[in-house]
């Protein structure tokens, strides 16, 4: 008998509670699901685990503008990870910057976990090819 391990999957937000219930949601699905809530932690778990997506915040208490810096790490990674950003900023300019940074989909907060589930289970089908912002 085999089992198939579920798509590993990293919440990155500084909002404890926002993190928590993505997290446990994500989880209830049936997805291995790390967290984290700063830039250092997020780093040290993409360097030691593969991760097939993450989602992230891109203003995190400690980083600011650094967000962008953490999806040029990730996305620059081993395992190349999809990349969602959820995020309180709606300009297109951190839109199209997030994705030349490697994002493949931004979402406005408050985004409901309905949303993002079925955005999380759309993007590791393996008929999902495009990427999309």
């Amino acid at each position: 008998m085999y089992l198939l391990a579920m798509p590993r999957l990293l919440v990155i937000d500084d909002d404890a509670d926002l993190r928590a219930a993505v997290t446990e949601y994500l989880f209830s699905l049936g997805y291995d699901v790390h967290e984290a809530a700063e830039r250092e932690e997020a780093e040290a778990l993409v360097a030691n685990y593969a991760y097939s997506l993450v989602i992230t915040d891109l203003s995190l208490t400690v980083l600011g503008v650094e967000g962008f810096d953490l999806l040029r790490t990730i996305s620059n990674s081993n395992s190349r990870p999809k990349l969602i950003v959820m995020s309180g900023h709606a300009s297109s300019g951190h839109r199209e910057f997030a994705k030349q940074c490697g994002a493949d989909m931004f979402f406005v907060k408050p985004i409901s976990l309905a949303t993002l589930g079925e955005t999380v289970r759309t993007s590791l089908s393996p008929q999902h090819e495009q990427k999309a912002l």
